[in-house]
């Protein structure tokens, strides 16, 4: 059974200029499709991928699915529950926002340069009411430094103090903090050397099998989602234009766009997990 299913999600954005200026210039409305009925769904404990180039509708989708933005059209069922039900109780909204987090982009920019690593990976956790003991909040933070692969010792520094790659740890262990059960990896390693690619992935992929998580893994890299995903969909013009299993897909493609990607991506198999 799937755990989280997108059903025709649609967005659409209004870019026309106000109603008086189009009144007087006779100018029409201005309609940006940017996401047009694209369905998928995610099997617990796996790894979807979305890949297209920039402006496919990629980073749209995960903030549909997130939660952050809501669908023009469609809806997104986590565990068999409507995200976006106007009629969701508050309580149950705050649950389901806990068992969905974000790893974002820049590790440089989603990360407060004036908070310590410990306020940053503590917020959920606060904001959640998870832990109200301050002893045990730090000990959790402790916990999930360590699981990163970071020291507890790192608690009192700040962003500045580490590497991009290390930045993007702190990131996945706020990420961990409020227990969530699907994390949504919004082009996560785009930012880093290659290496570095690779011992982040490999994190995330130890940490999916640790606590069973369940990956939205947004990407335009060809090579980087060969070495994640179970299932791989292709977006293009923000329609899902191919879907099949990673192996599948990467070794026979069956659409002209899809082609077009492998053929550009000669280096698939170069980031070593």
């Amino acid at each position: 059974m799937s755990y989280v299913v997108a059903r025709e999600l649609t967005k659409y954005f209004n870019l026309s200029d106000p109603w008086v200026v189009r009144k007087i210039t006779g100018r029409k409305k201005q309609i940006l499709t940017a996401v047009d009925g694209v369905s998928f769904s995610i099997k617990k404990g796996e790894t979807y991928a979305l890949v297209g180039e920039s402006g496919s509708g990629k980073s749209t989708i995960a903030q549909m699915v997130s939660g952050l933005l809501r669908p023009s059209m469609g809806s997104v069922l986590i565990d068999g529950h409507d995200f976006h039900n106007n009629n969701i109780d508050g309580s149950s909204l705050r649950n389901m926002r806990q068992r969905i987090q974000m790893v974002f982009q820049s590790p440089y920019a989603s990360l407060n340069p004036r908070w310590k690593v410990g306020d940053i990976i503590l917020e959920p956790i606060r904001s959640f009411q998870l832990i109200a003991d301050r002893q045990e909040q730090q000990k959790r933070v402790a916990e999930l430094l360590d699981q990163v692969g970071l020291s507890p010792r790192d608690i009192n520094k700040y962003p500045h103090e580490f590497s991009g790659g290390q930045r993007q740890r702190i990131s996945i262990a706020r990420a961990l903090a409020s227990q969530p059960e699907i994390i949504i990896c919004d082009e996560p390693t785009s930012a880093l050397d290659v290496s570095v690619q690779a011992q982040v992935l490999n994190l995330l992929k130890e940490l999916q099998h640790e606590f069973l998580l369940t990956y939205l893994f947004i990407s335009h890299d060809l090579a980087v989602i060969s070495t994640m995903a179970n299932t791989i969909g292709v977006l293009k013009n923000g329609q899902l234009v191919e879907e099949a299993r990673g192996p599948v897909l990467l070794k026979n493609p069956k659409h002209d766009y899809t082609k077009m990607l492998l053929s550009s991506a000669p280096d698939i198999g170069s980031i070593k997990t």
